[in-house]
């Protein structure tokens, strides 16, 4: 035993021996060509240790780079070429996974020690904006009231609007119904006094306009009609009004009808805590017609007083800040938005964020479409050059100091909401993944209980499951479309009404929306995935029209909601199958039953049948009835009429009626029902709020 120990200990030396010659051999030839080859090998064989380096979690670009003190420009290099994904990071800098710190770590041959790294904000607040601290009284100075007009719809609201200002707003609107939030200036009162006019639509489908227009307000008016009272809308505006805390003012409209009753439409208003002037309370009420124009100058006084009353003020000096009314994609502008100035002074080449979207001012336009200047607090613009996605109604507009501090706060915001996204994602994953393992305990231990020990019976459930799903996908009927609207808040409230839709006939699946007219792209998507494109209040152009004949898609404008909704049921309940109905057509009763033999056949009872009322057809199906039972349900092989085979009789006819089932046999006064099969559409539970 010893013996072959010390032969192997000899070989081995042996071995190093031949193999450290080989090495110097290879290195001496590297003159001729293979000195990188050796150079690698000899880096491998070597012992010595590489140089530790302090990393910590959530290092940038630039500290990494300051650790390794390597030029900033070659780890960049490194992140890049490890993944394209570092490039978002390495712009904006933000953190670097762990995964490409300890990467680039090693590739540039140091050898990394994670260490608690230096205190850091955690995502630093500063470096988003914020709204300015109130401005000192001596900087204050009175701004026009912005006013909002609610009401249930068909109440007169912008009719109400249109006599005010003196102009034609409601011709200019769809079916005679607001479908978006109007924002107007006018002139009030002798003085000439400015007031901000917010019109917000009052059928249910846009009842989140109405939540921003009440928030977005000094004053609501609320209009209710003489001749109808208070409605569900007129209710709900008065609950936006008290949740966002501001003053009513009630202008009954319509006095002018024969059936108006101002007093009925007022004392309606006290179920909802609402108390007039004229029954003891404190706000206001003015009896209006809008359509002739009566007393308008009461109203316009009523507006003045509780504006005076608020003592509404606000700077014209600092940052500006402002509320986003309406956004919207115009055909040779760009994106655009509606948009009251709240604080300061909006002037062209502002820089301005809002959501997740940013802007340099390229034109300021006016409710008229002239372009203006400047826009002072409380004065409603139309403000183009936002790039990104649009901002949504209702957000606020801050002013940033440059180009590069918007971007960098978009940018903050879009991180901060795909990680907060990412962690509802992992919730819901988690919770999945825990139902899962539910499941799979539970079918295991019935396996189990039934001496099954072996398989996974989770992958049997789930395969089970997932393959009658796709059963039913084939056969279930299905409606896809792609919206494309005018506006952002149209969007918004038909968007609303199609998360009602909840029936189970047939599936409802919106493949795309956005604000804009459609494009090719557009086109290719409703081919590939069978779609219909649903263009509210937008022009189509006739090439994007003959595009979509030639790949065959359809396109349905609109520019009335109800009727978007109309058009969708009816397409929906076009794919549902038709249902079977069986009408009744004739009656009578078994006078006899005959035995006949047919050349050699066995012998087959006929019902020798007189009809009482009615037609009977060969194709009908029948029912024989026995006291009140059914004995037989289903058609005829033939019908006589004497010895002549026909296929249809007529009320007081007999007749010989020969069953498919020849094993039914037949009683005197049997009854016999004739029935037709009707084909009887369906219609979908499907019924939004509002219509």
């Amino acid at each position: 035993m010893a013996a072959r120990f010390l032969r192997c200990l000899q070989i081995s030396s042996t071995f190093r021996a031949s193999s450290l010659c080989q090495c110097r051999h290879f290195a001496s030839e590297g003159k001729r060509g293979k000195r990188k080859y050796v150079e690698a090998a000899i880096v491998k064989s070597t012992k010595s240790k590489k140089e530790i380096v302090d990393v910590w979690k959530k290092m940038n670009a630039s500290e990494l780079a300051a650790a390794l003190k390597t030029d900033y420009d070659d780890v960049v290099e490194i992140l890049e070429n490890l993944d394209k994904r570092n490039v978002n990071a390495i712009v904006n800098e933000t953190p670097l996974d762990d995964n490409s710190i300890l990467m680039a770590v090693s590739a540039l041959n140091f050898k990394p020690r994670f260490i608690n790294g230096p205190a850091r904000k955690a995502e630093k607040e500063d470096d988003d904006l914020h709204p300015q601290p109130p401005p000192q009284e001596s900087a204050k100075s009175k701004r026009p009231p912005i006013v909002t007009i609610m009401g249930h719809v068909d109440h007169g609201k912008t009719t109400l609007l249109d006599a005010l200002r003196n102009s034609q707003i409601a011709a200019g609107e769809f079916g005679g119904i607001t479908q978006h939030i109007g924002a107007f200036s006018v002139d009030l009162g002798k003085k000439g006094q400015k007031v901000t006019f917010l019109d917000t639509p009052g059928h249910a489908a846009f009842s989140s306009m109405r939540a921003r227009g009440a928030k977005g307000a000094d004053i609501v008016v609320l209009v209710v009609a003489a001749d109808d009272g208070v409605k569900e809308q007129t209710v709900q505006s008065i609950q936006f009004a008290r949740s966002a805390n501001v003053p009513l003012v009630v202008a009954v409209n319509k006095i002018d009808k024969p059936n108006a009753d101002p007093m009925r439409a007022m004392r309606s208003l006290l179920e909802h805590d609402v108390v007039v002037e004229q029954l003891g309370g404190d706000v206001q009420c003015i009896h209006v017609s809008a359509l002739q124009s009566r007393n308008l100058p009461a109203l316009q006084d009523a507006l003045i007083l509780q504006a005076d009353l608020a003592e509404l003020k606000s700077t014209k000096d600092g940052k500006v800040e402002a509320v986003i009314v309406e956004s919207s994609v115009v055909h040779g502008i760009g994106k655009v938005c509606t948009l009251i100035v709240s604080r300061g002074t909006l002037k062209k080449g502002c820089v301005l964020v809002a959501g997740n979207s940013w802007c340099r001012v390229k034109t300021m336009q006016d409710e008229h479409g002239k372009n203006v200047t400047i826009a002072l607090p409380s004065q409603p613009v139309r403000v183009s050059g936002w790039r990104d996605d649009l901002p949504t109604p209702g957000d606020l507009v801050l002013e940033a100091e440059t180009v590069d501090r918007a971007q960098k706060v978009v940018n903050l915001r879009i991180s901060k909401s795909m990680q907060e996204k990412a962690e509802r994602d992992w919730e819901e994953t988690a919770e999945q993944r825990e139902k899962d393992r539910e499941t799979y305990l539970k079918n295991r231990q019935f396996l189990l209980n039934r001496g099954q020990r072996f398989g996974s019976t989770l992958r049997c459930v789930v395969h089970k499951n997932q393959r009658i799903e796709k059963d039913q996908d084939d056969t279930h009927p299905k409606f896809r479309i792609i919206l494309r609207t005018d506006v952002e808040g149209t969007l918004e409230a038909i968007l609303e009404i199609l998360s009602t839709y909840k029936s189970e006939m047939c599936s409802l699946q919106i493949v795309d929306f956005e604000v804009g007219s459609p494009t090719e792209k557009d086109i290719e998507l409703a081919k590939e995935t069978g779609a219909t494109i649903y263009a509210f209040n937008l022009p189509i152009s006739n090439q994007i029209r003959q595009k979509a004949e030639a790949s065959g898609c359809q396109i349905d404008q609109f520019n009335v909601i109800y009727r978007l909704v109309e058009a969708l049921k009816t397409e929906i309940e076009s794919r549902l199958p038709k249902l079977e109905e069986l009408v009744l057509v004739g009656e009578g009763h078994v006078l006899k039953e005959f035995m006949i033999s047919d050349r050699g056949r066995k012998r087959q009872p006929i019902a020798g049948t007189l009809i009482e009322w009615g037609n009977f057809e060969k194709s009908s199906y029948y029912k024989f009835l026995r006291n009140g039972n059914v004995i037989f349900e289903g058609g005829l092989e033939t019908m006589k009429a004497g010895m002549e085979v026909v296929t249809s009789a007529k009320t007081n006819t007999e007749v010989g009626l020969c069953l498919l089932d020849k094993n039914i046999r037949f009683k005197e006064d049997d009854q016999v029902e004739a029935y037709e099969k009707k084909q009887k559409s369906q219609q979908i539970d499907w019924f939004p709020p509002g219509f």
